[in-house]
């Protein structure tokens, strides 16, 4: 689980083919006409695939950049609302920047106190709450939640170790996806109750893997622990496991399928316990979702050997990623380069091996801005040529070891 809410900060994957369609969709569920869930079929990529352009799926880019304090140098950044959140990697401080990058406060406190939190080394450990800017740090088996000043509020206890971290806060509403399940428990945390409509089908799933763990007796190591894919896109959590076949939506407090994404390879729960991790092989693995207006977007990673997946973990590049576009009104897929272009603005394209896609440090964009131009065709430059003036602009005052620049993209809703 703490891989994958890593790589949801970044995006995600693949060919399909729709199985049903026809009617009209509802805007929260890609239903056909006859209420059957729209299909799509993940199969092998084509061997030759254009990148996509930004302007498809986007309709525009701001950045900010993070105040640079002695106290507050980082390297990556996250965007929950308005307010920026960066991770202290040397003593693990979880600190707070306002809507233009200011620096506020500093996050509760790493400790072993009842009010501390166990480890923030890694940004995928906390989530924050967009509406009331509540912030939900991981500690041992409990969650601890700190309100917009950084202030202890309260502890969540979880009865599981896959249960305890909240995936998704909006509005006092915490949204829980169990690792390994494609359910999705809602939480109203200002109440302290939960009013998710799908208690059954989560109780039915815990005795399956209950009864899977008798079975199998203690779980085998896995690289990546790539199972459980979730985003937030228009205010809504996406949930998707590659055990199970249908995309659930949580929005408000309803939980119902949204479309179903069915691998060519399927996975089967026993391979969890696949000691020489074959499960991951000729595998469409999705690393990241979202949904913007009639489009999923998903960014997939196709191994064929050990070797790819141990040259993921050592960010080698090599050439298994996609980005993978469903188009959920004409049914169609179409399979991408790893890169998307920024046709935008004079900004960098968007790219994922250096970890988060939003977050990007000043060195690299002047670097990298002259590669990161050598992927546009002609028109494109030609688009961009008034923009690269207020790109620079933003840049100049800036040293290359400042905080890093936190990147927007207003995706289509």
């Amino acid at each position: 689980m703490k891989h994958i809410r890593y790589h949801q900060h970044i995006l995600l994957l693949l060919t399909l083919t729709l199985l049903a369609c026809g009617g009209k969709k509802s805007a929260d569920s890609a239903n056909t006409g006859d209420g059957q869930l729209v299909t799509f079929h993940l199969n092998a990529p084509p061997s030759k695939v254009e990148p996509l352009l930004l302007s498809e799926i986007a309709d525009s880019v701001s950045y900010v950049a993070l105040e640079t304090k002695k106290e507050t140098l980082t390297d990556y950044g996250l965007q929950y609302g308005n307010r920026y959140y960066t991770v202290i990697s040397n003593d693990e401080r979880l600190l707070c920047f306002d809507k233009n990058g200011k620096y506020l406060h500093q996050i509760g406190s790493k400790g072993d106190g009842p009010e501390e939190y166990s480890s923030m080394s890694r940004l995928n450990e906390f989530i924050a709450d967009p509406v009331t800017n509540w912030v939900y740090c991981n500690s041992r088996e409990q969650t601890q939640v700190y309100d917009e000043n950084g202030k202890y509020v309260k502890s969540i206890k979880r009865e599981k170790s896959w249960d305890f971290l909240p995936d998704f806060v909006y509005n006092d509403l915490a949204y829980f996806a169990p690792t390994y399940h494609p359910t999705i428990e809602i939480i109203d945390e200002r109440n302290n109750r939960s009013v998710t409509n799908n208690k059954e089908l989560i109780e039915k799933d815990r005795t399956f893997w209950k009864e899977l763990d008798k079975k199998y007796g203690d779980r085998v190591p896995t690289y990546g622990g790539a199972y459980l894919v979730s985003s937030i896109s228009n205010d809504a959590l996406y949930c998707w496991s590659v055990f199970y076949d249908t995309v659930m939506i949580a929005k408000s407090k309803v939980v119902k399928p949204f479309c179903r994404i069915v691998p060519d390879n399927k996975y089967k729960p026993e391979d969890l316990y696949d000691k020489d991790k074959k499960a991951f092989l000729l595998q469409p693995l999705i690393f990241n979702t979202l949904v913007c207006k009639d489009k999923i977007l998903l960014h997939v990673a196709y191994y064929t050997s050990m070797d790819d997946i141990k040259a993921y973990y050592l960010q080698e590049d090599k050439k298994c990623w996609y980005w993978v576009v469903c188009n959920m009104k004409e049914g169609s897929v179409t399979y991408h380069l790893d890169y998307i272009i920024n046709d935008l603005d004079g900004g960098p394209n968007i790219l994922f091996k250096r970890g988060i896609y939003n977050s990007i440090s000043v060195e690299d964009l002047k670097n990298d801005k002259e590669i990161y131009n050598s992927y546009f065709t002609e028109g494109v430059k030609a688009k961009l040529k008034d923009q690269e003036g207020k790109f620079q602009r933003l840049l100049e005052p800036l040293a290359d070891d400042a905080n890093p620049i936190i990147r927007t993209i207003h995706w289509k809703k």
